[in-house]
């Protein structure tokens, strides 16, 4: 990708550039495939080998988001983020959690407008922890919820965003390793929300 990159900047000639162009984004694509396919087959270990403690999802929630600031800054997405200022006590495996909610908002980022709003919000539902995560974008565009989760499956409104089809494949999965439950949805006036659910400890 650096050599594609120094490369780019070094010619003028329009038709190499768009060759050079295009192995930068097939390098992405395949790098973050890579990232996505580890990712999955770590959550598929470590529902067989999870080590549980008492976790803050406050705190996980608000690191997460974080973490995505400067990703979303990139694309002049703002993340607006509603978390209880009292600890949100649930018992799970902080890397399952973790990777669930890496890829809760890195997909609600990549698939949102520019210019527009990413609502992450954490809220008491009963006996149960709420997490939503909701953008402005394409949304599921008459794909079916249950379709989404299945691994390497992509809604037919992806263009030409980079995915691999494992995001929410890895937070279903970690929804149900966790005793939880996960959904998306379109959100009223464009975009998609989806809901990851966690029993309280």
């Amino acid at each position: 990708r650096a050599q594609a990159e120094i490369a780019l900047r070094q010619t003028n000639d329009d038709v190499t550039r768009t060759a050079l162009r295009s192995m930068v984004r097939a390098v992405d694509a395949s790098a973050r495939s890579a990232g996505q396919l580890l990712d999955h087959a770590t959550v598929v270990y470590r529902t067989d080998q999870r080590t549980d403690e008492r976790l803050d999802l406050g705190a996980l929630t608000r690191d997460i988001a974080r973490v995505f600031e400067p990703t979303a800054d990139l694309r002049e997405i703002v993340i607006a983020l509603d978390v209880p200022d009292v600890p949100v006590q649930v018992t799970g495996d902080r890397l399952l959690l973790e990777s669930a909610l890496r890829n809760l908002v890195d997909n609600a980022i990549k698939y949102a407008d520019p210019e527009t709003q990413v609502d992450i919000a954490l809220k008491l539902d009963g006996d149960r922890a709420e997490i939503s995560v909701c953008d402005r974008g394409r949304g599921l565009s008459g794909v079916q919820p249950q379709a989404l989760t299945k691994r390497f499956q992509r809604g037919e409104n992806v263009g030409n965003v980079v995915g691999s089809g494992l995001g929410l494949t890895i937070v279903n999965e970690v929804a149900h390793a966790t005793g939880g439950s996960f959904d998306i949805v379109n959100r009223t006036g464009g975009g998609a929300c989806a809901t990851l659910q966690l029993p309280l400890s």
